[in-house]
């Protein structure tokens, strides 16, 4: 039997899913494609990179004017950008942030619906003018010293978070909720760069070293705090506690929001040998690390496959199920696939269970197709309406 697949090899697939029914895409979109970054080519064609020209397809249509028009007004540079917009890969972290959030930009009971199970939000505040949300936010001080010779970019080479919206509370205190959104990331641990190390430790060293600070210093050495996930855990966190500190927006409280999806246990396991001696995951380590562990707040999200809070065709992109193979079926359905396809997909004629896939058939008819592993329940579902109309 073949291994389990992995959490990127899912969201590939489920992506290659998507690209193929989604009405939202042109037939020309659907072709693979290389991955590109910085002008050129890095792999060869890929069933989950869109032809370059359709890169900003990736964006769905609900987002995509303002995101667009968002983005190039504050200069927030897209990763691996392709022409003023978003990158090819579909299972970019950026392009998945802005397709959840995009609307909460000017709808703040989205956010309510999205961030209410963790956040006490009685009324959400403009954080920008004519904003409710803003993406890559970065502050209005170089708190670090990150960039002294130059003007700071949005989301590129300084701290910057990928999202945050402003509200009060229920006791009448001002929060500011900085997002940070992860998809399919992990992470090694990097080779030590001495030059560029002993740089990163004068810049946060006087935050890092604050006895009222946001994070325990004495916990692990430094060099430890400079790999990944951590080290931007670190900055992130220090840059809510400069903020709230100076009080911007008037706020009484800054915290962050790690959205993650929980299936991602890639992203929990990156840790080095240094790391394993806090915890024996990347949360556990970062709760060692924390000093005011109410400032980070985790949320799961599968939370943003639900239409109320982002779309319909988010959910069909991002939340539908996949089943790999037969295991992975039962277990979605409870053991019970006839069930699944009769009752919950309401196939009117019959199924047979196959090594590699489903069959579906009409007794009175020739019409059957096989819809093979891996496949989703959107895609099962129009095997069935074509085996029927077909008849």
């Amino acid at each position: 039997m073949s291994s389990a697949p992995t959490f990127v090899q899912r969201e590939r697939a489920k992506a290659v899913s998507w690209k193929q029914s989604t009405q939202t895409l042109p037939d020309g979109a659907r072709h693979p494609a290389p991955y590109i970054r910085g002008g050129q080519a890095q792999t060869g064609p890929l069933p989950f990179c869109l032809p370059i020209e359709h890169a900003a397809l990736s964006l769905l249509p609900e987002v995509r004017p303002m995101a667009l028009d968002l983005f190039a007004e504050l200069g927030i540079p897209w990763h691996a950008g392709i022409g003023g917009g978003p990158g090819n890969h579909l299972l970019s972290s950026q392009v998945q942030c802005v397709n959840a959030l995009g609307q909460m930009v000017h709808d703040p009971d989205r956010i309510v619906r999205a961030f209410g199970s963790v956040l006490d939000i009685d009324e959400v505040l403009e954080v920008e003018p004519g904003r409710f949300l803003t993406f890559e936010y970065i502050g209005p001080t170089d708190f670090f010293g990150e960039v002294p010779d130059g003007e700071r970019t949005r989301g590129a080479r300084c701290t910057s978070v990928d999202a945050a919206f402003l509200f009060r509370s229920s006791t009448g205190e001002r929060e500011l909720a900085l997002v940070e959104w992860k998809y399919t990331e992990s992470y090694r641990p990097r080779k030590p760069e001495p030059a560029k190390d002993e740089i990163r430790r004068k810049r946060y060293r006087t935050a890092l070293h604050d006895p009222d600070g946001a994070v325990h210093a004495d916990v692990l050495p430094f060099k430890a705090l400079l790999d990944e996930p951590i080290y931007q855990l670190v900055r992130q966190q220090l840059l809510a506690w400069e903020l709230e500190k100076a009080r911007v927006h008037d706020v009484d409280r800054v915290r962050i929001v790690h959205v993650i999806p929980s299936d991602n246990l890639a992203y929990g396991d990156s840790l080095s040998a240094e790391h394993r001696t806090v915890g024996d995951t990347v949360h556990e380590v970062w709760h060692a690390l924390l000093r005011r562990p109410d400032r980070f707040l985790s949320l799961d999200s599968s939370v943003f496959a639900d239409p109320s809070i982002t779309s319909p065709e988010y959910v069909d992109r991002y939340g539908d199920v996949l089943a790999w193979d037969e295991d992975e079926l039962l277990r979605l359905c409870g053991g019970d696939i006839e069930a699944l396809v009769y009752d919950e997909v309401q196939f009117s004629g019959n199924v047979t269970i196959l090594q590699d896939g489903l069959r579906l058939w009409l007794v009175d008819s020739n019409a059957a197709t096989n819809v093979d592993y891996p496949f989703t329940l959107t895609e099962l579902a129009k095997a069935c309406d074509d085996v029927e109309e077909s008849s």
